[in-house]
């Protein structure tokens, strides 16, 4: 699993490229950007979330199981 923590409130496509570079040569089952954006959304094999929803996903044992 490849989780990265961003601070914004809208994470564009130009700051998904370390991760996506770090799926390429790793291959983790999950990527996921965690953010102050609003709403989820995917972006390819990236899920971007807001911190909330994440907490929510990974108390209801979610994210990890």
């Amino acid at each position: 699993m490849a989780i990265e923590v961003k601070g914004q409130q809208l994470v564009d496509n130009k700051e998904l490229k370390s991760l996506a570079a770090f799926i390429e040569e790793n291959h983790p089952k999950k990527a996921i950007i965690i953010s102050n954006e609003s709403e989820a959304r995917r972006v390819g094999p990236i899920s971007v979330l807001p911190w909330r929803a994440f907490l929510e996903e990974l108390w209801a044992g979610e994210i990890v199981s």
